[in-house]
C-alpha cells in the first residue's frame, strides 16, 4: 500500500484544445514552444523545473506547489493541477491513497469523484465506475457529501499507463496558443487601457510582439508606458523577445499645429503613426500592426476615419478590440493585471483643435500630408530609442517634472480662463496652451518657469520644447489636482489665491 512518502508531487498541465487538434508536426512545434515558455516563466521566478511532455499532458517536477499560479499565466495552458503521481497495482491502493489525500478537503463539503483513463491505460471496462463508487463511499465516511452536479471539490484520478495522477480542483489557465507560434507583430501602445488589452488578446493567439510608443509628452508618458509594460511582462510575457521602441513624435505635433487645421489634427496624427509604424515593423520582422481601436469609441475611430487612416498602409492591421465597449476593455484590463498602471496614465491632450472631423476621406488626408515634411517622419523613426524587455519596469528619472513649487519660480497655468478662475496657484500667469505654444519663445530667458496643465502631459511637452530653445522650464508632475494637493499641504488654498499676474 503506498504511503504519503511514496507519492510524487508534481504540477500536471492540460494543454489548450486548440493545440491538441493540430496535425502531428504542428503539435510538436507548438509543444516545443510551450515547453520553452513554461521553463522561462518558472526560471523568471527562481525555479529550475524538470518538464516532461506527455502529448496531451505536461508534467513539471522539482518545483513547489506555490509555483502553480505562475503557470496559469502561460498561453497555451488550459489548466494547472497541483497533483501527486503514484505507481499502483490494485484498485485498493488507489482508494486508500485518495482517502489520505482528500479526506480533509471534502469534510463538510460537497464533492464528486472524477476518474479518467488517459491514453491506453490497459484497464478493463467498468474500472472508472468501480473506482468512483468505492472512493466516493470512503470519502462520505470522512464527512463529505456527494454532489455530482455542483461539487465544491472535484476529486480527479487520472489513470495512465504507468502511473496514476490524483488532484483536486484545477486552476484555470488562459488557453489560446503558445506565445511565439504565430509569428511577430508590432503593437502601437499609448499607456491607456485599450492598447495593452489589445496586445494581450493577440498574445493569447500566439503572437509575440514588439511595442512602439509615439512619444507626445516626454518622460512622464514614457514612464507611464513602461509601468504598464512592466505589469504585462510580470504576468504574461514568458518566452517573449519583446522590445519597446520610443519614437519622438513631438516635432510631428509641432508640424501639425503649424500647418494643418485643428479639426484634422487627431485623425492625421493617427495616419502618421501608421506610416511610421509600418517601416519599423518591417525592420523588426513583424508581419502585422496591432492597435487598440474600438469602432466609434472616439472621433478618430469612426468607420470612415479608420479607413482614411490606413488607406496607404500595406501591412495587415489587427484591431482585436474593434467590437468591444469601454467597460469590457476595462474589465479585461483588471483581469490581466494592467488596470491600475493604465489608470494612472492620462491621455495626451495637446492636439485639441476644436470639433474633430468624423468622416475623414483619404484624399483629404493625402492633401494635408502634402504640406508636411515627411522626411522628418523617416528621421524620427531611424532615431527611435530601444528599451529592452528587461528594462520595461525600470522607470527612468524625470528631470523635467517637479512635485513642488520652488520659491521665485514663475508659474504658468496652461488651462482655459474659466478653469484658471476657479482655482490657481497664487500669482500664476494664465496662458492657455494654444497661445503658450505660439508665444512661449518670447518669454524672458532669465527666469525659471513651472508649467501646469490638466494632467501634466501638455505641460511636460511644452517644458521640453522650451528647454530645447534654451529656457529653464519644468512641468508640475500630475497636473492641476496634484498641484491643489500640494497647495493644501503647504498651506495655500483657494481663498489665498491671488488674481492672475
Amino acid at each position: 500500500m503506498p504511503t504519503r512518502s511514496d507519492l510524487k508531487p508534481l504540477l500536471s498541465l492540460s494543454v489548450s484544445g486548440e493545440v491538441s487538434t493540430k496535425s502531428a508536426q504542428t503539435r510538436r512545434r507548438f509543444h516545443r514552444q510551450l515547453r520553452g515558455n513554461l521553463g522561462a516563466a518558472l526560471r523568471q521566478h527562481g525555479y529550475e523545473p524538470r518538464i516532461v511532455d506527455r502529448r496531451d499532458r505536461i508534467d513539471i517536477t522539482e518545483v513547489p506547489a506555490e509555483a502553480a499560479p505562475v503557470l496559469t499565466r502561460v498561453f497555451g495552458v488550459q489548466a494547472v493541477r497541483v497533483a501527486h503521481s503514484m505507481g499502483w497495482s490494485s484498485l485498493d491502493e488507489l482508494v486508500e491513497t485518495g482517502v489520505k489525500l482528500f479526506a480533509g478537503e471534502v469534510e463538510s463539503r460537497r464533492f464528486a469523484v472524477r476518474p479518467r483513463r488517459v491514453g491506453n491505460s490497459g484497464q478493463p471496462r467498468g474500472f472508472n465506475t468501480d473506482l468512483a463508487r468505492r472512493l466516493g463511499a470512503r470519502l462520505v465516511e470522512c464527512g463529505g457529501q456527494v454532489d455530482l452536479d455542483d461539487p465544491e471539490v472535484a476529486v480527479h484520478v487520472e489513470i495512465r499507463r504507468h502511473d496514476a495522477v490524483l488532484f483536486a480542483n484545477p486552476l484555470p489557465g488562459p488557453g489560446g496558443l503558445p506565445l511565439g507560434t504565430e509569428g511577430r507583430a508590432l503593437t502601437l501602445i499609448s499607456g491607456g487601457f485599450d492598447s495593452v488589452v489589445a496586445a494581450w488578446q493577440m498574445l493569447l493567439r500566439g503572437l509575440d510582439m514588439d511595442f512602439v510608443l509615439f512619444d507626445l509628452a516626454g518622460p512622464e508618458q514614457v514612464s507611464g508606458v513602461q509601468r504598464v509594460l512592466g505589469e504585462l511582462d510580470r504576468h504574461w510575457l514568458a518566452g517573449s523577445r519583446a522590445r519597446l521602441f520610443v519614437v519622438d513624435f513631438r516635432p510631428i505635433v509641432a508640424e501639425l499645429r503649424n500647418k494643418v487645421g485643428g479639426q484634422y489634427w487627431q485623425v492625421l496624427l493617427k495616419r502618421l503613426m501608421m506610416r511610421a509604424a509600418e517601416p519599423l515593423a518591417r525592420r523588426t520582422g513583424a508581419g502585422a500592426l496591432i492597435t487598440g481601436e474600438a469602432l466609434g469609441q472616439v472621433s478618430s475611430q469612426t468607420l470612415a476615419n479608420l479607413g482614411a487612416i490606413t488607406a496607404h498602409t500595406d501591412m495587415p492591421v489587427l484591431r482585436p478590440l474593434v467590437g468591444f465597449n469601454k467597460n469590457e476593455i476595462m474589465d479585461r484590463a483588471r483581469a490581466i493585471g494592467t488596470f491600475e498602471a493604465s489608470a494612472g496614465n492620462a491621455e495626451f491632450c495637446a492636439l485639441d483643435g476644436g470639433r474633430p472631423v468624423t468622416s475623414g476621406r483619404a484624399r483629404d488626408l493625402d492633401r494635408l500630408e502634402g504640406s508636411l515634411d515627411l522626411t522628418l517622419l523617416d528621421r524620427l523613426v531611424e532615431e527611435a530609442r530601444v528599451i529592452e524587455r528587461s528594462e520595461f519596469g525600470r522607470i527612468e528619472p524625470d528631470e523635467v517634472s517637479l512635485e513642488r513649487v520652488p520659491e521665485g519660480m514663475a508659474v504658468i497655468d496652461l488651462r482655459e480662463e474659466q478653469a484658471h478662475a476657479d482655482w490657481h496657484w497664487p500669482g500664476a500667469i494664465q496662458l492657455d496652451f494654444d497661445r503658450a505654444c505660439r508665444f512661449a519663445g518670447a518669454l524672458p530667458k532669465d527666469r525659471d518657469y513651472l508649467l501646469v496643465c490638466e494632467f501634466g502631459l501638455k505641460s511636460a511637452w511644452l517644458a521640453e520644447t522650451m528647454r530645447r530653445e534654451g529656457f529653464r522650464a519644468w512641468s508640475f508632475r500630475g497636473g492641476i489636482r496634484r498641484l491643489e494637493a500640494h497647495a493644501r499641504a503647504v498651506g495655500v488654498d483657494e481663498a489665498s489665491a491671488s488674481p492672475a499676474a
